[in-house]
């Protein structure tokens, strides 16, 4: 087995099993962690495939505490709703009354409503709740996240999220958000070569992604493609387990999740849990939100946090909610999941499996106010058919009791069965709230509630682990110093702010891009359309330019030449319009963790882009140049092949601006759509004389350049046979194109120009893109 180290936090004996730490033969541990610890404050390798992080030293571990925190976020109109707009229905004739006013729509809706706990290193927070209940919006408020409108606080050991601990913070999103192109080892081994600290050598980060890969059971799967829905790759339970390997690779000290055994069988899920709860042994802090529990699942939790539209219905000991609901009147039924059974209660169902409702459920409850001391719960006799609640008003000491929820008083007050469930659900929120005044974060306990009902608190299995604890105090777990993660992050900042240094982030992201391509670059389909539209055009234009024969002929040449380039302009601009969409989700998710430098990014986009993207246009000037019998000439082949593709990388940067600019894929599709026929209008050949006021447009369009460029370099100082003109007798032959004035430009003059401002062009795009991506991906929100 392994060897058991003295040195570090010993391990809590009062949580069930605990794990094992040890050196893994033949790993070195680096001289600093992810915290910026020495060897000597606590890093060792985990040894069993089971335990893959080290144990947390004392200094690096957290305490997360938010009190009162509520949060808005901005309300979106329906076109045609609330809000003072007309309706669609005034289309068909319905008009709306003389004098009636639509009630205008609020311009934020709130989601969080006054949400108070603590987290402390060791301990597992599940937050429980039905859909929309806030579990996400708290978790990315805790997570430094979320664009939000925030009152309250949220502090990690006293202090506000700076960037440095955020890159110390492990974000499991619910969606997994994942490279489909690249195998699990592709995925982990890149990540941990830009998000661990570049004072490790290469083959310790190696040897992490192995440790990663053995300890989340990856190993049957590890050159397996993530795949997508279009590509078959790995499992969903896989996939899941290399989104949480992703931050696993950090060591990070604390850990939030997202729903992560969502799609997965129960036994996996069981599997993952117990990860998080080893993982949570360890000194980590972990929050997690679940949104349907099995009963095994249950037990692996320390704290739960129910939550129901966005205000808090229980927080506390997870062992106590069933006594918690059973004393308010909603006991758990009998063979029933616990966890089940407060989700029902969460969702507003207080209606038993035999469909009588249970309106006597809390006449049987009293609930008390203490003032500072916080609410007492008390059972009445059992005669009683009243609860009522000490609001500490009364004069001669005594409770002033107050019915809240006579059964037959609520169903006669209540038309129908929802709007009592309703009440009762309302009821239920508020005895929480009544409860908990004057605990504040503390939440419910069960030392609190074990003398009032002993039997109904859930043990875990294997008898007292850890539900019967008692749990740190509010200043925190022992150890703990509330600077000391901050002093850990600062101390080696300067060093580690990023993983890899600027030109390894480069190099690093420029062969992932490649790899993340390898399956769309030379598609069949992308080839085939090419070059089928390349021997097309050869066949309609066929030896076209070998025979300038007249002034029909040279215009066909001029057509040929507008026709490459816009093929080639669309065929890249809507190419690229979907670079940035695609990959805009990942590039904010790693942007937020730290992983690169966002000038790494678009330099190494850029970089693998290029030869793929020159590869086809260059393919489909090699086909139709040699059929179409353009100007046999070096020069003018080589020139013309460099235009082509200097148009291209034009066009691709206004589909990378569009794309970069407008996420939404329809939208952009519009947009682009619009620029690229009202670019064509002007370019020169449909339209020749425009009017003054609207020709300066030709001079913003990209087309225009490139055509210039391409006829100069086709018909410069070139003459062509004219022919016979108005049937005399010997026409003039070798006659200038230039003198004809067949095209609207000096076909004789320099292309330089023509170069410059398309370079130019390039150039102010490409800027343009860097500054709108970073507009988009810096993130404003709460710290």
């Amino acid at each position: 087995m392994t060897d058991s180290l003295d040195s570090g936090p010993a391990p809590d004996k009062s949580r069930g099993s605990h794990i094992s730490i040890a050196v893994k033969d033949g790993i070195k541990a680096p001289q600093n962690d992810l915290n910026g610890a020495s060897e000597n404050s606590g890093f060792k390798q985990v040894q069993t495939s089971a335990n893959i992080l080290q144990t947390i030293d004392n200094r690096a571990k957290v305490v997360i505490r938010f009190e009162s925190l509520c949060a808005w976020v901005p309300t979106l109109v329906v076109p045609g709703g609330q809000g003072g707009r007309p309706s669609v229905l005034s289309c068909f004739g319905m008009r709306q009354e003389e004098g009636e006013v639509k009630p205008q729509a609020p311009k934020e809706r709130q989601i969080l409503f006054n949400v108070t706990g603590e987290v402390n290193p060791g301990e597992v927070l599940a937050l429980m709740g039905p859909s929309g209940g806030g579990k996400t919006s708290l978790l990315t408020l805790l997570g430094g996240r979320s664009t939000a409108r925030l009152e309250g606080s949220v502090n990690f050991n006293g202090s506000k999220m700076s960037k440095a601990l955020k890159r110390k913070l492990g974000y499991v999103m619910q969606d997994d958000l994942l490279f489909a192109e690249l195998t699990v080892y592709e995925t982990l081994y890149f990540a941990a070569l830009l998000r661990l600290p570049r004072s490790w050598s290469v083959a310790d980060k190696l040897a992490r992604v192995d440790l990663v890969i053995e300890g989340l059971g990856l190993e049957r799967c590890r050159d397996t493609i993530i795949g997508s829905h279009m590509m078959r790759g790995v499992s969903g339970g896989e996939r899941k387990r290399v989104s949480i390997g992703h931050e696993l690779l950090i060591n990070p000290s604390m850990l939030l999740l997202d729903e992560p055994t969502s799609g997965l069988d129960s036994t996996t899920a069981l599997r993952l849990l117990h990860t998080l709860r080893s993982l949570a042994s360890g000194g980590r802090t972990i929050v997690t939100s679940i949104h349907q529990p099995s009963s095994r699942l249950y037990h692996q939790m320390d704290k739960l946090m129910l939550l129901a539209q966005g205000r808090v219905m229980y927080y506390g000991d997870a062992q106590c909610v069933a006594a918690w609901f059973k004393m308010l009147g909603q006991p758990c039924p009998f063979g029933t999941n616990i966890a089940d059974h407060i989700l029902d209660l969460a969702n507003g169902d207080v209606v038993t499996r035999s469909g009588a409702n249970v309106a006597s459920g809390l006449s049987g409850t009293v609930i008390g106010n203490r003032g500072s001391g916080g609410g007492a719960v008390r059972r009445r006799g059992a005669g009683s058919a009243t609860a009522g609640v000490d609001d500490g008003t009364a004069d001669d000491g005594r409770m002033d009791d107050r019915a809240v929820g006579d059964g037959g008083d609520a169903a006669a007050c209540s038309s129908s069965t929802d709007e009592f469930a309703e009440e009762i659900h309302r009821q239920l929120i508020e005895a929480y709230e009544k409860r908990t005044i004057g605990h504040g974060r503390g939440g419910i306990r069960a030392s609190e509630l074990q003398d009032e009902l002993r039997d109904e608190i859930i043990a875990p299995p294997g008898g007292g682990g850890r539900g019967a604890r008692p749990l740190p105090s509010g200043d925190g777990a022992k150890g703990v110093s509330g600077m000391d993660l901050l002093n850990l992050a600062s101390s080696s900042d300067a060093e580690d702010k990023w993983g890899a240094p600027w030109v390894q982030q480069v190099r690093y992201l420029t062969v992932r891009s490649v790899k993340t391509r390898r399956f769309q670059s030379l598609s069949v389909q992308k080839t085939a359309q090419l070059l089928v539209v390349a021997v097309l055009a050869g066949l309609f234009w066929w030896q076209i330019g070998a025979r300038l024969d007249s002034t029909q002929a040279a215009l066909d040449v001029g057509g040929l030449l507008f026709f490459v380039e816009l093929f080639m302009g669309f065929a890249t601009l809507f190419a690229a319009l979907f670079t940035f969409p695609l990959e805009f989700q990942m590039l904010v998710k790693e942007r937020q963790s730290g992983m690169y430098r966002l000038s790494a990014y678009y330099l190494a986009r850029t970089a693998s882009d290029l030869p793929m993207d020159c590869f086809l246009p260059s393919l489909f000037v090699w086909i139709i140049y040699w059929m179409t019998g353009l100007r046999i000439h070096a020069g003018a082949f080589f020139a013309h092949w460099a235009s082509v593709l200097l148009i291209v990388l034009t066009s691709q940067s206004v589909g990378l601006l569009i794309g970069a600019t407008v996420i939404n894929p329809q939208n952009g599709q519009t947009i682009a759509t619009i620029f690229m026929l009202a670019t064509m209008l002007v370019g020169g050949y449909y339209v020749r004389g425009m009017p003054v006021w609207i020709a300066w447009l030709k001079y913003v369009s990209f087309i225009y350049w490139g055509w210039n460029l391409l006829l100069k370099i086709e018909f410069r100082h070139r003459p062509y046979d004219c022919g016979l003109v108005s049937g005399a007798a010997a026409g003039a032959k070798n006659c200038s194109i230039k003198q004809a004035a067949i095209f609207d430009i000096d076909v004789d003059g320099s292309v330089t120009k023509d170069v410059c401002i398309l370079i130019g062009m390039l150039i102010f795009l490409r800027l343009v893109i860097y500054y709108a991506l970073k507009h988009k991906t810096t993130f404003k929100g709460h710290k």
